[in-house]
């Protein structure tokens, strides 16, 4: 496996309008477009950097859900309790593929940042009232891009090419378990998971999977939000943390632990001069701190 690629896939925004807006375009910072193919030349002329996206383009990327939070009654306690609606799960399953947005107000930037955290081709059809927070993130997955590196998992399912499979991926996706999926067993690997009839209750599944692979063994846990997202990359003497907030509200003082002492962490969040990670830590074989307010998306850089 190559430790460094390309720079990762910045996602792009398909737009219907016509040149006429181009004035909204520029104030957001974007400068490339997916545009409808009759609309092509116009936006070049315009001086943008417009694909032609026509239906035979179209057909070619698979559909990814809207991003966010459910929020569901939970009858046995009279509480609320999360149901994130993410696509990292798929987005490991299907690396190669391309990926389509059809997002709801509200919810570009994040969308924007799932597919960048996890490195793939994804076009984006936003309401227009997001354009500028849009643009927004996607100026500041400029400021944080640069060469890939390789997602670390210590979870390897084997697909069984089941639809069953999706399920169970998704929920262990959700419990911050890091996983890859593989056509055999991976000998390197701390936790080997072959979906047979226990799949047929992922939620059981993950459960199970998350105490055959103990907590001591996780590669990275969150304490303080359930609807907070991990993905993990590094390449032996780095890594790179991504926390990506499925909630549309703010979470105050996130705890973070990553197996591993790693003696510096520089946090990155979008429009926030100077910030810092606070009481950091490295010992015992982990390194532990936290984000004292994560919005959307952030990015940590661990260096040894």
């Amino acid at each position: 496996m190559l430790l460094l690629a390309l720079a990762a896939i910045l996602p792009g925004l398909f737009w219907e309008q016509g040149t006429g807006t181009a004035p909204s375009l520029e104030k957001a910072g974007i400068k490339r477009i997916y545009v409808p193919a009759a609309l092509a030349d116009a936006w070049r002329a315009a001086g943008f950097d417009a694909v032609p996206v026509d239906d035979a383009t179209r057909s070619r990327y698979q559909s990814a859900q809207p991003p966010g939070v459910q929020w569901q009654v939970n009858t046995a306690s009279a509480t609320r309790t999360p149901w994130i609606d993410a696509n990292g799960w798929q987005f490991i399953r299907k690396p190669r593929a391309a990926w389509w947005y059809e997002l709801p107000a509200g919810a570009a930037a994040l969308a924007a940042a799932e597919a960048f955290a996890y490195g793939v081709d994804a076009v984006l059809r936003i309401d227009p009232a997001d354009l500028e927070p849009l643009g927004r993130m996607l100026t500041f997955l400029r400021s944080v891009d640069g060469p890939a590196l390789p997602a670390l998992t210590n979870i390897t399912v084997v697909d069984d090419n089941s639809p069953e499979l999706d399920e169970v991926l998704n929920m262990l996706a959700r419990r911050n378990l890091l996983f890859r999926v593989a056509s055999a067993p991976d000998p390197s690997s701390d936790l080997n998971l072959r979906p047979g009839p226990d799949a047929a209750d992922p939620v059981l599944f993950a459960v199970k999977a998350r105490q055959q692979l103990t907590d001591e063994r996780r590669l990275v846990r969150i304490y303080g939000s359930d609807t907070v997202l991990v993905r993990l990359a590094g390449d032996g003497t780095r890594a790179r943390v991504h926390l990506l907030n499925y909630a549309q509200r703010p979470v105050e003082g996130l705890r973070v632990r990553v197996r591993g002492i790693y003696k510096t962490g520089v946090l990155h969040v979008p429009e926030t001069e100077g910030a810092a990670l606070a009481d950091y830590a490295a010992s015992d074989g982990a390194t532990e701190f936290t984000v004292p307010r994560l919005e959307v998306y952030a990015v940590i850089d661990l260096n040894r």
